[in-house]
């Protein structure tokens, strides 16, 4: 094989690997088409006209876009008790309360809202009697039209 044959058959073979389909791993595959999977699902979700509750939060403190900046399951009588319900789809609207339990089974605080998120929305709660915590445990419960989606028990301390 001569110096131009031997060029043109390295051009060949560089010309076929450049072509050709680089071969994944299953392992990479896979992980691709899991991704595409969430992607389509969370595109799904959003678009939905059923609400999904994703998480609830509850701290002492909220800031920007409704999520908690002081997450805490305690809390001193005096203190505002924020919840923060991230949720996903995209019904017409749908009515969230947030129910307070004080440990004699009675409804100690409520609030409510009603909302009409498009895909990702966070609604925040706040509830703090007006006379304060008196100290135990409370559970506070949220319903989406409701229905039961989640619930939080927190304590207050002297």
């Amino acid at each position: 094989m001569n110096g131009i044959s031997r060029l043109l058959l390295g051009a060949a073979v560089l010309a076929a690997a450049c072509q050709g389909k680089q071969e994944r791993s299953p392992e990479e595959t896979a992980a691709i088409d899991s991704a595409r999977a969430a992607a389509d699902d969370s595109a799904a979700q959003a678009n939905s006209k059923e609400l999904k509750v994703s998480s609830v939060m509850i701290g002492r403190q909220i800031g920007a876009n409704d999520l908690i900046t002081q997450p805490t399951f305690q809390f001193a009588p005096t203190d505002t008790v924020f919840l923060s319900v991230a949720t996903v789809g995209s019904p017409d609207s749908v009515a969230l309360s947030a129910v307070v339990i004080g440990q004699n089974g009675k409804v100690v605080d409520s609030t409510s809202q009603t909302i009409k998120p498009k895909g990702h929305v966070t609604a925040a709660f706040r509830n703090a009697p007006d006379k304060g915590w008196k100290p135990g445990t409370y559970r506070v419960t949220l319903y989406a039209d409701g229905d039961s989606v989640d619930a939080k028990t927190f304590a207050v301390q002297k």
